[in-house]
């Protein structure tokens, strides 16, 4: 009696539900996903996506690099285009690890639920790809943070690319488990890019659904909901697919597959406005004095840059007749007396904060004074029209600055007269020439 009471003390007790199950029972769990997260193919997924990354935002990076909404476009293209590919495909290949092994029977004999194993090597690897998205995140950021103007970083579409990144590493790591072909991930990989970049040149609302949507991120702001919906789509589909894979009671894929399919008729009928105009940058800052530059808020700190480009035009322009009092970078002008004023896009005029082609700039600006919004046929009318043409022309160059910079076997017979006029009468002709800027009559435009 005494041995058997002993036995029966010493007894373990079978292992009950998850929720009465001591912490000691999540360790071997805990213990493989550690060694997940540090061997086999994820790290090297996580390395190989920031590579990706760090490889397509360098090779662009004049085109980016002092915009937070040209970084995160740019990088949230080759995140969804690029890099959702190949996290897919390594996830796939590794989903197929058991099949390669023939262990599959083996790890079904193990007292381990089939869900937990799942998770367990599905997750480091999406785990590990998104480490190596924010690592170049983070490095864009700071890249672009010296030069930057207006604007932020958008917190919302490095969460939505992330949990993408998360959802197509686990429909991959499905699709491996499911398919036992050899080459089903890089087959998964084309397809993925093709179902991915098709939606892009459709005109239906539904390529809103595609999680690689290109958006203008320049001066915009996504709604605030944006983050939430786009994660609520993805890993709603993703979930639905793990669960109905790998769960005892697989018709509880129907709760994450009800989420998705709520948040899609959201994400479809708002379409364009899930990013709509930052109200700063419909917001002016001008100079002081006259003429008046206004640029706008995003572009504040750039006044200084910009007035010096156009201080040549300005001082050309100085007393005459009904010169420009306002030169604005927005549309629509607000009077008779203001110019538009060229945006300083990145990329062309703007280079890492610094203002680049300011001959080209002035020129842009000055064609804005001295032309005139007539007919594409105006110029095939007559003789005079031709005339006209050619001296609204030659006013643009001299207003640029161009007189000085062309050699006088270029220049124009009207640019040399209008050059050689003195001061005070050149003053005074500029100042019927402007009175006529609106006229497409060659008769009421001066002779130069």
């Amino acid at each position: 009696m005494t041995s058997t009471g002993t036995l029966t003390t010493e007894r373990q007790d079978p292992p009950g539900p998850r929720s009465t199950r001591s912490q000691d029972a999540y360790r071997p769990t805990l213990r493989v996903l550690r060694t997940e997260l540090r061997r086999g193919v994820a790290p090297w997924t996580g390395l190989c996506t920031a590579v990706l990354l760090a490889v397509t935002m360098a090779a662009k990076a004049d085109t980016w690099q002092g915009s937070w909404g040209e970084t995160q476009g740019l990088l949230h293209s080759a995140a969804t285009l690029l890099a959702g590919p190949l996290v897919a495909a390594a996830s796939c290949w590794q989903g197929a690890r058991e099949h390669r092994r023939s262990t599959t029977e083996l790890l079904g004999s193990t007292p381990r639920a089939r869900s937990s194993r799942v998770v367990v090597a599905a997750l480091p690897l999406a785990l590990w790809a998104v480490a190596g998205y924010l690592a170049v995140l983070a490095a864009a950021l700071l890249a672009t943070w010296p030069y930057a103007g207006g604007g932020s970083p958008f917190p919302s579409f490095a969460v939505a690319d992330a949990a993408f990144l998360v959802a197509v590493g686990l429909v991959g790591f499905v699709v491996g488990q499911r398919c036992r072909w050899r080459l089903t991930a890089p087959v998964l990989a084309v397809l993925l890019y093709i179902a991915l970049g098709v939606p892009s040149y459709s005109g239906s609302t539904g390529r809103f659904l595609d999680p690689a949507e290109q958006y203008v991120l320049d001066r915009s702001l996504p709604v605030w909901w944006f983050a939430p919906a786009m994660v609520a789509w993805t890993c709603g589909l993703a979930l639905a697919a793990l669960v109905a894979h790998a769960a005892g009671r697989r018709y509880l894929a129907v709760v994450p597959l009800a989420v998705a399919a709520a948040v899609a008729p959201l994400i479809m009928h708002t379409g364009q406005d899930l990013v709509r105009e930052d109200p700063a940058a419909a917001r002016l800052v001008c100079t002081d004095g006259t003429p008046q530059l206004c640029l706008s808020e995003y572009d504040r700190s750039l006044l200084p840059q910009v007035s010096g480009a156009l201080s040549g035009l300005f001082g050309r322009l100085d007393g005459v007749p009904g010169a420009p009092v306002r030169y604005v970078d927005q549309d629509p002008l607000h009077g008779p007396d203001d110019v538009q004023v060229p945006t300083p896009n990145l990329g062309w005029y703007l280079l890492r904060g610094r203002l680049q082609h300011s001959e080209d700039f002035a020129w842009q600006v000055a064609h804005g004074v001295a032309n005139r919004d007539c007919p594409d046929s105006f110029g095939e009318e007559s003789a005079d029209s031709d005339r006209v043409m050619a001296t609204d022309l030659a006013v643009t160059d001299w207003l640029a600055g161009l007189a000085s910079q062309t050699p006088d076997a270029e220049k124009t017979p009207q640019l040399r007269r209008l050059e050689a006029m003195p001061a005070p009468e050149r003053r005074a002709w500029l100042g019927r020439f402007l009175a006529t800027h609106t006229s497409c009559s060659p008769s009421e435009v001066p002779v130069l």
